[in-house]
Order: structure tokens, then sequence, then C-alpha cells
């Protein structure tokens, strides 16, 4: 592994490609977890905070009900662990783990995940939004073959261009110039800056994906307290801290100390 050129890539392009983030044992249990989640979800046994059989995202996956530890131990992975100790130090708390798993059609449209209300901000408020500092790490783990995220290299830290306003607020479908398809094979983890302007497609023929995405957040004591993020109420449950590793259940408990609502759900 080569942090140093991940980092450096990460900084450039908004996004960097590693192929040992994950041992090849720990890839086959996740997707074989993965695989029973799914089939709970959809055949109604089990439903913790999905989007529904088919929409594309199941946000329970750490909910002791799915009966799936490997999804808490794959925080831990020695290699992971070194990528996100590069870019974000060792006082952490826990961020997202949830699987992306459309089936049939799937096009997001072109967007950053900065939220609706700032696709046409004005210049001054754009780059103060794109340019703060760095507050946590996420990654996409290809569990089956992926080639379903575009993305516009170098866009993460610069204001958007007219052709890319107009994809972003009017015609979210259009081509855009510049624009790469990131392709994972199974196994490749990609780190990526949601900044960047992006849009996931599930091609013709591909009849469904299987992605673990996941996140960790730096940690502070002095940060505020926050409304609690709706996908991941569940989390505030009583039996979801039992059912982590010790390591992960701090990074849990940071969590929920900042959940404005940090009571049982």
């Amino acid at each position: 592994m080569n942090v140093d050129k991940v980092k450096a890539e990460f900084s450039g392009q908004g996004y960097s490609i590693v192929d040992d983030a994950f041992s090849s044992d720990l890839v086959d249990r996740l997707e074989a977890a993965s695989w029973n989640v799914w089939n709970k979800v959809r055949s109604g046994e089990v439903d913790v905070a999905s989007n529904g059989p088919e929409a594309g995202a199941i946000f329970g996956l750490l909910a002791p009900e799915f009966g799936e530890p490997v999804f808490g131990e794959h925080f831990l992975s020695p290699n992971l662990t070194r990528y996100v100790e590069a870019f974000l130090g060792t006082e952490l708390r826990l961020g997202h783990v949830h699987l992306r798993n459309a089936a049939g059609s799937y096009d997001t449209g072109w967007h950053r995940d900065v939220g609706d209300s700032s696709r046409d901000l004005p210049y001054e408020e754009e780059m103060n939004l794109l340019n703060g500092p760095m507050t946590g790490l996420r990654w996409q783990l290809a569990l089956i073959d992926d080639p379903c995220l575009w993305l516009v290299p170098h866009s993460q830290r610069r204001y958007r261009t007219d052709e890319e306003r107009e994809a972003l607020v009017v015609d979210k479908h259009m081509d855009i110039t510049g624009m790469e398809n990131v392709a994972l094979k199974r196994g490749q983890t990609l780190f990526w800056d949601g900044n960047t302007i992006h849009r996931g497609i599930l091609p013709p023929g591909m009849n469904e994906r299987l992605v673990l995405a996941g996140g960790l957040c730096k940690h502070r004591g002095d940060e505020p307290l926050m409304d609690v993020d709706e996908r991941f109420r569940w989390r505030l449950a009583d039996n979801i801290g039992p059912a982590l590793p010790d390591k992960v259940r701090l990074w849990w408990e940071h969590w929920l100390a900042l959940q404005k609502a940090s009571g049982p759900c």
C-alpha cells in the first residue's frame, strides 16, 4: 500500500482506487452477508432502514436483526485503518455503512453530495462549501464488478462551469465534458470526495449491483449537537452498541453523543 500516492490522487482528482483495503477472505464474507441481507429485505423477513426491496440502499446493516456482524468488523480491517488514519488521524466517530443494491433502472443524475439546495450557489458560497476542512473519509467496496459510477475528476474544489451548472440544475442526465467512468473490479475499494460532480447509472444489461459504502469521521469533543439523519435514526436503539466490536462501539458512542435525540428510538 502506498498511502502517500492515495492521498495525492485523492487531493488532485477527487478519488483513488486501491486493491488492498480489505482481504479477499473479508470480501468473500461481506459479499455473502450482503446477499443474505438483500434477500431478507426482498422477502420481507427483515427490513431495517432500507429504501424498499428494489430501491437501491439498505442502511441498517449494523442492526443485530440482520445477524451479520461482519459489517461492523469490516471497519477494523488493518489496511483500511491505515488509510483512514492517514487522512483523519486516530480520533474517530462512526460515519455510515450501507449496501447499494440497485436493481432494474438506476440513475441518480449529476450532483454533488452537498444537498439539493446547494446546486446553484453564488461563487463565494460554493467555494466556501467545497473548500472547508476535511471531516470524514468515505469508501465504496465493490462486492461484484461495478461500472456504475461516473464523475468529473478535479471538480471537487472548484466552481462549476456553465456546462456543469446545466447538468446540476437543468438536465441531470446530459453528458459532461471530461466525465469519466470509474469501473471497479470485485474487491477494489474507491476512496472519494463527495463534492466531486458525479452520477450513478446502472448500465443496460446489468441487472443489479452490490457495493458496500462506508465512512468514518473525525471526532472532536467540542462538536455541536446535530439533528438525527433520518436514514440513521435506527442507530439510536439500545441493541446497536452491544452488537458492535469494542472499537466500533466507541465510535458509535461518539456519534450517539452528538445526536439531539439521543434516547432510545
